[in-house]
């Protein structure tokens, strides 16, 4: 072996290759040990199944404004963006209490809905307030006590409607994939910093044209070592090197190596044996810490039957479905996909369906609030992300005491071992947190190491 750094990476998400792709240009050896047979973790777009060659995605999808790491990406791929319209349209129709309709139609609700929604998002930002740093959130002057409450405890507080705070428990469950009692106000409150600080700016979205499976292709076709299908089954280390052992092929491995990152979600990483054992309090933490469970379903319907109803694609219900939008917008085809997102409690109970009984729910679902929607359906295609054994849920959440609890660990690296992934960052839950998480375990790196 030679004397230059090497460093082997776990997981070949976007987190882990993030970090392979910063330390190789820093000319770093590295290796990516992939246990699936593909890159991208749950960066995942399927094309397979759909008619009109249109596509949809399985896993992340959007793109915030702010996201500047993913933007890069885009422009030095000479990728394209497709514009998604702002965070409103979630909540302009709704499915509410047996009604259905704008949320702007004071006579179908009693009350002026829309009006009071504004209302709950001038609530979220002024809760933003109490979090000066979004990106440090235990320097909050409140910290503790924030997360000692949950989302529920100050949702009860508010002074508005049950079909608002219906309303904003139904986009709890689709953005957060929690149920209000399951995410700490500590949380909360930092999104309320981190994306609501403004909410007369709605700010802008957007799609990779053409998926976004492109991103970790093509940034996996830059690195040298990447091994598909290598179950990762223990790391030992001492004080000089590490060796990382993994099945590929009906065969056993080992790779000896300077420094290993630790790029998988909490779950599959309870899998791996560790030599010595994690630190007590990192052992508690992966296995207290968990993502939370989401599905999707994607119909693919003969013609965009909801160009007659004047809708555009996007829905929030407090319906078992809970969330819908049209992935296929800049998508050419009389064909049109709808994308139904179902986290929280029913994103577990939709995991626990067979493929096929999911995708009729959804569309059975859909059709009573569109009906004859279901004979237009031709394709569709569905995943259970908590299924899935190399993710086992859709991204991490933060129940009430798991900020303070865990925020600085998930940060804190332990003898040769980094730790990245949405679930250590920032931007938490989205693409550009994973990048952010690779990002900062190379830095890391190669301050330790060069």
């Amino acid at each position: 072996m030679t004397s230059s750094p090497h460093v082997t990476i776990i997981g070949a998400g976007l987190a882990g290759l993030a970090a392979a792709r910063a330390l190789h240009h820093a000319g770093w050896r590295t290796t990516i040990l992939e246990a699936r047979s593909r890159v991208g973790g749950r960066a995942y777009t399927l094309r397979d199944g759909f008619a009109e060659g249109q596509y949809a995605e399985a896993g992340g999808e959007f793109i915030e404004d702010i996201h500047g790491r993913m933007l890069a990406l885009v422009q030095e791929f000479g990728l394209a963006l497709d514009p998604v319209r702002g965070m409103d349209e979630w909540t302009r129709r709704l499915a509410l209490a047996g009604k259905h309709g704008e949320a702007d139609e004071v006579a179908l609700w009693g009350f002026d809905l829309a009006a009071e929604i504004e209302q709950m998002w001038r609530e979220l930002a002024k809760l933003g307030t109490a979090v000066p740093d979004p990106a440090q959130p235990l320097a909050a002057p409140q910290a503790q006590e924030l997360d000692r409450q949950s989302a529920a405890d100050w949702l009860t507080g508010l002074a508005l409607h049950p079909l608002t705070k219906q309303t904003f428990t139904a986009r709890l469950r689709s953005e957060y994939l929690a149920e209000p009692h399951q995410l700490s106000l500590l949380e909360l409150a930092r999104w309320g910093a981190l994306y609501y600080s403004d909410p007369e700016d709605e700010g802008a979205s957007f799609r990779v044209r053409g998926g976004v499976d492109q991103i970790p292709r093509r940034m996996a076709a830059e690195l040298p070592d990447v091994r598909l299908g290598a179950v990762v089954t223990a790391v030992q280390s001492n004080k000089s090197r590490s060796w990382v052992s993994f099945q590929q092929e009906g065969r056993q491995n080992s790779i000896e190596t300077t420094c290993v990152v630790l790029a998988i979600p909490p779950g599959p990483a309870r899998n791996i044996t560790f030599d010595p054992p994690l630190p007590a309090a990192h052992q508690t933490m992966f296995h207290k810490l968990n993502c939370a469970p989401v599905t999707k379903v994607m119909i693919q319907y003969r013609r965009r039957f909801w160009e007659e109803w004047r809708w555009r694609g996007s829905l929030l219900t407090d319906l078992p479905i809970t969330c819908t939008w049209q992935p296929t917008m800049s998508q050419p085809g009389d064909s049109g996909i709808l994308t139904v997102y179902t986290g929280a409690q029913a994103g577990a109970d939709f995991s626990a369906m067979s493929d096929q009984g999911r995708i009729v729910t959804a569309v059975t679902q859909l059709d009573q609030l569109f009906p004859g929607s279901a004979a237009l359906v031709s394709h569709a295609r569905t995943i259970a992300w908590l299924n899935e054994p190399f993710s086992q849920g859709g991204y991490a959440l933060f129940k009430p005491g798991d900020v303070t609890a865990y925020w600085q660990m998930l940060r804190q690296p332990w003898e040769r071992m980094y730790v990245a992934g949405e679930h250590t960052a920032v931007h938490q839950g989205y693409m550009e947190g994973a990048l952010e998480s690779g990002q900062r375990v190379a830095e890391e790196i190669k301050k330790r190491w060069n």
